[in-house]
């Protein structure tokens, strides 16, 4: 199985993950998948890429997990490739 979930940086319990998202088709799409990963308890910040299809995210590892960001996004209708 090909993870899509890359752990680009870790250290003082902060974390930098990059999700590859399915569904993403405008700004709108943009903003609410920003929103929902901003909404996280932990997130310090979202930065989501329409072209690429992908969201950068920093957090506090010992308030977020993966998982959450990824039930994030998929609850407002997208999918996140694993």
């Amino acid at each position: 199985m090909i993870m899509n979930i890359v752990i680009i940086m870790k250290g003082d319990n902060m974390k930098k993950v990059e999700l590859k998202i399915k569904g993403m088709h405008c700004r709108s799409c943009v903003m609410i998948v920003s929103d929902a990963l901003t909404d996280v308890k932990g997130v310090k910040s979202a930065d989501v890429n329409l072209e690429h299809n992908m969201a950068v995210i920093s957090y506090d590892e010992k308030v977020a997990t993966e998982k959450q960001l990824i039930s994030a996004v998929e609850t407002e209708g997208y999918k996140v490739l694993r």
